[in-house]
């Protein structure tokens, strides 16, 4: 990635635009040599981090119409799914005058806008300067949220409503112990927020009908994408799929396995059956 590439990848929809939008924010794997030089952790450490190659499911979308947006740097240098102000104080030598700071649990935790440990181990060698955290904010927080607003500002003045699928993955360690089968897909709605039921409803229809185990809102029920712009009232839906990632990937090494052409296809498969019924008269009765 050169200094010159937007801080994202756009995946135009293939054929008329259908009114669904893809993001995947934490499938970036940038990170500029100057930070990677202050990581106290490894490649493989940090893997934790990172959802894997869903930028290929996100691909799949737009072949079916929708169009989708993509991170290209990695979570460890921003994470796109927090507020810009969600920071671990112990993680500055000086708070950013341009930032509210929010103190949340995820912060707290090390999994703010900038992660700041895995577990109990720091992730960088020092505090980061106030100008530091500015800059990463400035070079792919600010300008991917400012594509994704566009993008769903630009179909749902075309149809009069929206759907965003923001997509993650989930280790698979997470859905284990439950005393029943693992848990393949979560799916958040922000406990009924973010999106209209007759939505939520035709995606764990279609991923159940796959054969996968759903659940909704259980450990996950959507991050500051799906909080934030699943406003139905307003003709805006979000809805956060969380993927098992041993349906996909090898968790040790990332590396894509056989089930991630089955994935894709069943989400080009998904696209469109929510394009069936993403009508606006639909919808407004719903409501």
């Amino acid at each position: 990635m050169a200094a010159s590439d937007p801080p994202y990848a756009e995946l135009p929809a293939r054929g008329p635009a259908l009114p669904i939008v893809l993001s995947s924010p934490h499938s970036g794997r940038f990170c500029p040599p100057e930070v990677a030089s202050l990581l106290r952790v490894g490649a493989a450490e940090l893997r934790a981090l990172d959802d894997g190659p869903l930028d290929r499911l996100a691909a799949a979308g737009a072949e079916a119409g929708a169009v989708a947006l993509c991170a290209r740097y990695a979570r460890a240098f921003v994470d796109l799914n927090r507020d810009p102000g969600e920071l671990d104080p112990e993680i500055l030598a000086g708070r950013p005058a341009s930032l509210a700071l929010v103190a949340s649990v995820r912060a707290r935790a090390g999994l703010g806008v900038i992660p700041s440990r895995l577990g109990a181990s720091p992730i960088w060698l020092r505090p980061l300067r106030a100008e530091e955290v500015e800059e990463r904010l400035g070079l792919g927080w600010w300008p991917y949220h400012r594509r994704l607003r566009e993008l769903l500002a630009e179909r749902r003045a075309r149809r009069g409503t929206v759907l965003l699928l923001d997509l993650h993955s989930m280790p698979t360690e997470v859905t284990l112990g439950r005393g029943r089968r693992a848990l393949d897909v979560v799916i958040g709605d922000c406990h009924g927020r973010a999106c209209a039921p007759e939505l939520v409803g035709e995606v764990e229809a279609v991923l159940a009908a796959a054969g996968l185990a759903v659940a909704r809102n259980t450990p996950y029920a959507g991050g500051y994408i799906t909080e934030t712009y699943g406003r139905p009232a307003d003709g805006v839906h979000a809805l956060q799929i969380e993927l098992r990632r041993s349906l996909f990937m090898d968790e040790a090494t990332g590396a894509p396995t056989a089930g991630l052409a089955v994935l894709e296809a069943l989400v080009e498969g998904l696209v469109g059956r929510l394009a069936a019924i993403l009508a606006p008269p639909l919808l407004r009765a719903a409501e």
